[in-house]
């Protein structure tokens, strides 16, 4: 017997009514929430060995004037000058190589570079090797902070900004703890080779902790590309930030040259210590700026507008100051402002140009540094007139209006930034001509009306 089955028609379903969306499965592994954490601790123990170091270099200037027996010319260029500029005009290369070799292999690298500079420094015979040694410190230093500071928007995607000011704490309590501890190191063995041997300790750990960042950038090429460095100079609001931070940096580097003589000769006591209480200070205003930008309510552009005011002002304000109290408050001021500048820049220039372009960004910002830092010694004049309080004072009064020119160029660029992001929330019906979402929009149009 045959058994018969009923055919059954085939029948089309039909797709429910809406839009349809693409489902997309990102198979890329995440990184775990210790690798994150472990990152941020890097970044700030890094910025800690590298910013902090490098702005307490102020106080071997008066050594190596007795040990070479040269002027405070060749001691500033040798210790501040060089490596200062060095780690900051190479910005640029510092970024490619960080596009091309990764974090891992630029922090080793650097780490090597600087502590090994800090080695053979002392056993340096003239002056002129003993610059040789800082040039090679400053590009080490240069590819450690580039490469630190860029790591970070690979592993933070949500709470990147908050992680930035957070790491920036690090170069704070650098300039606080440092300044004593080098002097105590000093008077000990009576000698400034010993304080340097103990710096290269910092940039052991530091190639360490390096060796566990193994995430590489996201646009991680096989070749050297200028073409994609100088496309963040094409931005307008990014020219005037490069112009606001030459005025700046001047302004910052004729006061580390200055402070320390200015002080002396008002006979301040332990000037070395009232000077490392502007790093507490920076510490204080880092805190606050990594609980404002956590809210997200503030625009970056409202905050570096007032880092640029609150700092400029009282860097330059030390021209009036006489008095202890007086060198208190200033330095309490400047480094709340600088404070606020460092936890705010890497956020502010990932608003510029994006986070896949901020280690170019970064070094080009670095580049601008560098530079001012040289013209600075030509602008104040300071190097050539000697070392007495009243030269000093009048390189700070060179400074006001370096400062009030950084303030200016600030709110210009934070206000162009400000106006292109209004433009963008808000586009005209010129720019939706033809854009995608108006050309669908009309042809449902049509279609109804049709």
């Amino acid at each position: 017997m045959t058994i018969e089955r009923a055919t059954r028609q085939n029948v089309r379903r039909g797709r429910p009514p809406g839009t349809r969306r693409a489902v997309v499965f990102d198979d890329t592994p995440q990184p775990s929430e210790w690798r994150n954490i472990w990152v941020a601790i890097c970044g700030f123990y890094i910025l800690f060995a590298e910013t902090g170091v490098r702005q307490v270099m102020n106080g071997f200037v008066e050594p190596v004037i007795k040990t070479y027996n040269c002027t405070k010319d060749q001691a500033d260029t040798a210790v501040l000058v060089v490596p200062m500029a060095s780690s900051l005009i190479l910005g640029p290369f510092c970024s490619i190589f960080y596009q091309r070799s990764g974090a891992r292999i630029s922090i080793i690298a650097g780490s090597f570079l600087t502590g090994g500079s800090f080695v053979v420094g002392p056993f340096c015979k003239n002056i002129y090797l003993l610059m040789l040694a800082t040039f090679g410190m400053g590009i080490g230093c240069g590819l450690m902070r580039n490469s630190i500071i860029s790591i970070q928007c690979e592993y933070f995607k949500k709470k990147r900004n908050t992680v930035m000011a957070a790491i920036s704490i690090g170069p704070g309590l650098g300039i606080f703890i440092l300044p004593r501890t080098l002097k105590f190191i000093m008077v000990k063995y009576n000698s400034w080779g010993p304080a340097w041997w103990f710096l290269s300790l910092f940039y052991i750990v530091s190639a360490i902790m390096g060796l566990f960042i193994t995430k590489p950038p996201s646009e991680q090429t096989s070749t050297f590309s200028f073409g994609s460095a100088f496309k963040v100079c094409k931005k307008l609001e990014f020219d005037l930030h490069l112009i606001a931070c030459f005025f700046a940096s001047s302004v910052m580097f004729i006061y580390i040259a200055n402070i320390l003589i200015l002080m002396e000769s008002e006979n301040i006591e332990d000037k070395e210590i009232l000077y490392g209480y502007q790093g507490l200070t920076s510490i204080a205003g880092k805190f606050v700026l990594t609980f404002v930008m956590s809210l997200n309510k503030v625009h970056n552009g409202i905050i570096m507008i007032l880092s640029y005011v609150i700092a400029q002002l009282s860097l330059s304000a030390a021209a009036f100051c006489y008095k202890f109290w007086q060198f208190r408050l200033q330095n309490a001021f400047a480094g709340i402002g600088i404070g606020l500048y460092q936890a705010c820049l890497a956020p502010f220039l990932v608003a510029l140009v994006g986070p896949s372009q901020l280690a170019y960004a970064l070094g080009f910002t670095n580049l601008i540094n560098g530079v001012s830092i040289i013209s600075g010694v030509w602008i104040s004049g300071f190097a050539s007139k000697g070392t007495t309080g009243d030269h000093a004072r009048s390189a700070f009064f060179v400074s006001i209006w370096l400062g009030l020119a950084a303030i200016v160029m600030s709110i210009a660029t934070s206000s162009v930034l400000m106006a292109r992001e209004k433009h963008k929330r808000k586009p005209s019906m010129k720019q939706m001509k033809h854009s995608s979402e108006l050309n669908a929009l009309t042809n449902i149009t049509s279609v109804e009306n049709s």
